[in-house]
């Protein structure tokens, strides 16, 4: 991923996208997380056709304001393959029959903010593929891809339709994403324990849904004010909304929420596997337009690259800022 410095994506910084600055406390180690940070309640769904239920009586409100939820994973739709790539993609080849998983770091894949990328300051080491690359993945984790990606644009057009974003302007402002466009994009995470620095920075997913796969605590939100544990379910994903949809809800009754949130400093003894985990970043395609709705109108904000450029530099510096 190119990364523009500091001065540079401050210059590009707009005020109706940067957001006043928030004051975080430093990143915990997962030890101190668990005693410090109660777990959020967060709100469980699952999608029906082209629906988005909850189980409880205004949980859909409350997912909004939150800025998280749980996830059902459909029944048949398998998370193995996704499992095994994160927990080896960045290994170097050993012979075996898992090989097709490993050396990743080397991959050669075409297009900006995609490939592996070594992050200095975080122990966070990712894999970044947009859709049209995915046929260098093992197919069955590139099919996995799909149904992960689905599942995110059911969410977004049962978010605009709850908001009342009218149809007529979904495919304009969410840059093609809500008819299967857009930017779509995998990532997978591997969190090095042996590395002596936090999980990963406080930040805000940048674009409008994101579906993590996560099997273990470790993911902390900023919610009302208040650090909270926003922990895994079996059988569930965990769904983020981005900053597009907050910039694109702000004026409407019920504004959608990106809520800042970064993962904890992995602490392993010998022998025990590292914090792993994978997501759908669903976000407009790179040469689109970040919108703000207000009566009914669709306003140009900012362009989705300096959007990105934005946001990128604060996902993963050192300032300690957000």
């Amino acid at each position: 991923m190119t990364t523009p410095n500091s001065r540079t994506a401050r210059a590009l910084f707009h005020p109706d996208t940067a957001r006043p600055p928030v004051s975080l406390p430093p990143m915990p180690g997962e030890r101190q997380a668990r005693t410090a940070y109660p777990a959020v309640d967060l709100e469980r769904s699952r999608i029906d056709g082209d629906e988005l239920l909850f189980e409880r009586e205004g949980g859909f409100d409350r997912a909004l304001a939150m800025g998280f939820f749980l996830l059902r994973i459909p029944e048949g739709l398998d998370t193995d393959a996704g499992d095994r790539f994160a927990a080896h993609f960045h290994e170097d080849p050993a012979g075996d029959a898992l090989d097709r998983y490993r050396g990743f770091r080397d991959t050669h894949v075409p297009g900006d903010y995609q490939g592996y990328f070594d992050r200095e300051h975080d122990q966070w080491e990712n894999f970044y593929i947009e859709k049209g690359n995915w046929p260098l993945l093992p197919s069955e984790v590139a099919a996995l891809g799909h149904r992960m990606t689905g599942l995110g644009i059911d969410v977004l057009r049962a978010v605009l339709r709850h908001v009342d974003v009218p149809p007529h302007l979904w495919n304009e402002v969410s840059g093609g994403l809500s008819d299967h466009g857009g930017h779509q994009m995998l990532a997978f995470n591997h969190f090095r324990s042996r590395k002596a620095t936090r999980g990963c920075k406080f930040h805000r997913d940048s674009g409008w849904v994101t579906v993590l796969r996560s099997t273990e605590p470790g993911l902390l939100a900023l919610i009302d004010g208040e650090l909270g544990a926003v922990n895994p379910e079996p059988g569930c994903f965990i769904v983020n909304f981005g900053s597009s949809l907050e910039v694109l809800t702000s004026a409407l009754p019920r504004p959608v929420r990106a809520n800042v949130h970064g993962v904890v400093s992995t602490e392993r003894p010998e022998g025990r596997p590292d914090r792993i985990s994978y997501v759908t970043f669903l976000d407009s395609a790179l040469d689109g337009t970040v919108y703000r709705l207000d009566e009914g109108r669709a306003h140009p904000v900012q362009s989705v690259a300096d959007f990105a450029a934005q946001e990128v530099t604060r996902t993963y510096d050192d300032d300690g800022a957000l």
